[in-house]
């Protein structure tokens, strides 16, 4: 008897223990915010964004959930850099242009005629500098940079005339992408005007400007094949886009999921970005051709008019830099091995 009840109060004890004992806590999820240049059915978000969100979340198995704030909700363009720098948001895209003078390295690759016209050749060409050159890398100083990506070269988008001379371009007001756009559309004897992207529709719909450097795509992502008629198929550089995390928050993530980040970044989504940009810019080509909107190539002879009329501003550009005591002249050789490898 004395031994069943010893039995009895071990077995109660041990049940006891399981009760008292606090239960293992469940993995918390992180949830990220990320600030993005663009709308929701832009084709990039549709493209890229919210693919390899969905990818983050379901490789670090929930551990980590992306909010998204669409059209730059959480920071405008001009302070997103640094407000994600000081945690406002944990995650932003944005394109360089929009930071003036942060970023003048990275932005030779804004340069006309640099020899990328794909977004995968230009993304890689730019990631490699980042890689190659810690001028380069002290631009994103204060965030940790998950990866750089491209546009296709920018063509010029014309509504009331298609543009085949440099003749053409005379007096023609033309919106471009910041300060080196500025230079290029003198060079190539236009009225260049800075306009940001979302601004563009309203300006060509009131005539404020007679067109736009921009890549194919945005011919449907913001709706800007309404306000075009004629492009001319000519490399008139390429806008720049940083996709970064805040330090700190990037530094309390567990090494687990720093491991998934790191594999679906870098690298593989310079490469990943690149590849999606090329397929929905040509789908966007062939789409608003079939609704009318003509595509002129210039012939070998004019192509090499404009060619040469903007050269020099790539050696303006890297000289301005050196003058700032930056490398602009190796950052500028490197590319140009760059482009005669392709």
């Amino acid at each position: 008897m004395k031994k069943g009840m010893l039995v009895f109060f071990a077995l109660a004890l041990v049940i006891a223990g399981f009760s008292f004992y606090p239960a293992p806590a469940q993995s918390q999820t992180t949830e990220l915010t990320f600030n993005h240049l663009v709308p929701p059915k832009h084709l990039r978000n549709i493209h890229v964004l919210e693919p390899w969100s969905k990818m983050i979340e379901e490789r670090t198995k929930g551990k980590v959930k992306i909010k998204h704030f669409y059209s730059n909700t959480l920071a405008p363009v001009a302070e997103s850099f640094d407000a994600t720098a000081a945690g406002v948001c944990d995650m932003t895209e944005a394109y360089t242009f929009g930071n003036p003078g942060r970023f003048l390295l990275t932005e030779f690759l804004a340069l006309p005629q640099m020899g990328f016209a794909t977004a995968e050749s230009c993304a890689k060409a730019l990631w490699h500098i980042y890689k190659t050159f810690p001028e380069v890398q002290a631009e994103y100083k204060g965030v940790k940079v998950l990866w750089l990506h491209t546009t296709p070269n920018m063509k010029l988008n014309t509504k009331k005339k298609p543009v085949k001379t440099l003749e053409d371009l005379k007096g023609m007001k033309i919106g471009m992408s910041g300060a080196i756009g500025v230079k290029v559309g003198k060079a190539l004897g236009l009225s260049p005007v800075t306009i940001p992207t979302p601004d563009l529709y309203e300006a060509g719909d009131k005539g404020v400007i007679d067109g736009f450097a921009r890549p194919a795509e945005l011919l449907i992502s913001r709706k800007l094949g309404e306000v075009t008629k004629y492009v001319t198929d000519v490399d008139l550089g390429h806008d720049l886009f940083f996709i970064i995390m805040n330090q700190k928050k990037w530094d309390s993530l567990p090494p687990d999921v720093q491991k998934v980040f790191n594999e679906l970044s870098g690298d593989w989504a310079v490469d990943f970005t690149g590849k999606e940009w090329d397929k929905f810019e040509k789908a966007a080509r062939t789409e608003v051709e079939a609704k009318g909107i003509e595509f002129y190539t210039l012939p070998p002879q004019e192509a090499e008019r404009w060619k040469k009329a903007v050269i020099p501003v790539q050696d303006e550009y890297a000289a301005d830099l050196e003058a700032k005591k930056k490398p602009g002249k190796k950052v500028l050789e490197e590319l140009r091995k760059l482009s005669e490898k392709k």
